[in-house]
């Protein structure tokens, strides 16, 4: 049986070769829009331009009380505004189906299942937009709700200590008092260059200043103290071994009729396959 760290090693290996392909699709769906005419071309141009250009400069964060965090901050409270929150979940308790996301907050592939198409990934693409679907479609009316779960694939790639705990109990810590999906969108919305140094202490508290509402000290005082939340973090790698799961993200959907296959990366096109099996379960 391979040790943890090769587990990581392949998961790792396995989302790398995952987000290549994300982004030379991207590119080639450019080239294919370049035959629809010359104003067409002339867009995808400076489209592909751009990505170039983020890929060969990696993506910095966003920098708090900049216009960009403040549009980031606006984007995600029109997103989840009204939604309940109970710890790490997001939606109606009565909620018929539980849609788990098994996510690793530095990694570029979530980052691109969190995204809005209308906002750059950390990889310099559009998001997928699927998780904005999931929640005005299912989550807002009442009829799934949504559990965060870590497990790590993407963080010890970076050249500093593993934050991976930390990062993950931030999420904890916020959902102590019900903002933990405030703080996981503000995270993904803010993304830095997978594998670079960015996730630091100061980072992690700039996002929960941002989180609306959310008392700082308190935040910060359950974050240093209460070892429940990276236990927790713990408890979420065991059971996503348990089950089999090593990449990020891994999408898990039951309900009463039972548990779907789970989607383990989200490639484009992949909402079909969220609606049916959403309907299979309900």
């Amino acid at each position: 049986m391979a040790s943890r760290a090769e587990q990581k090693a392949l998961a790792r290996a396995k989302r790398i070769e995952y987000e290549r392909k994300l982004v030379e699709d991207a590119r080639r769906k450019q080239r294919l829009a370049r035959l629809g005419g010359v104003v067409i071309a002339a867009a995808v141009i400076i489209v592909a331009a751009i990505v170039i250009s983020s890929k060969n400069s990696p993506s910095a964060p966003v920098k708090p009380n900049s216009k960009a965090s403040k549009i980031v901050e606006a984007r995600v409270d029109k997103l989840l505004s009204g939604i309940p929150q109970s710890g790490n979940t997001l939606g109606s308790p009565n909620a018929p189906v539980q849609v788990t996301f098994y996510g690793d907050l530095e990694c570029s592939a979530c980052d691109y299942f969190a995204d809005a198409p209308t906002t750059d990934t950390s990889d310099g693409i559009p998001g997928s937009g699927l998780e904005n679907q999931l929640i005005n479609t299912y989550v807002r009316p009442g009829q799934a709700q949504i559990v965060y779960r870590s497990l790590e694939t993407a963080t010890g790639s970076g050249a500093t200590p593993d934050m991976f705990p930390t990062q993950q109990a931030a999420v904890g810590s916020a959902g102590l008092q019900q903002k933990a999906w405030y703080y996981i969108e503000l995270f993904y919305n803010e993304q830095g260059a997978e594998g670079t140094t960015y996730v630091t202490p100061t980072f992690l508290d700039n996002l929960a200043k941002q989180v609306p509402g959310l008392n700082y000290n308190e935040w910060l005082g359950d974050l240093s103290n209460d070892s429940s939340l990276t236990t927790q973090v713990s408890s979420d790698e065991r059971a996503a071994a348990a089950a089999g799961y090593n990449s990020t993200p891994t999408i898990v959907i039951k309900g009463p009729k039972g548990q779907a296959a789970a989607i383990s990366g989200v490639p484009t096109g992949e909402w079909s396959q969220i609606q049916k099996d959403i309907k299979a379960v309900r």
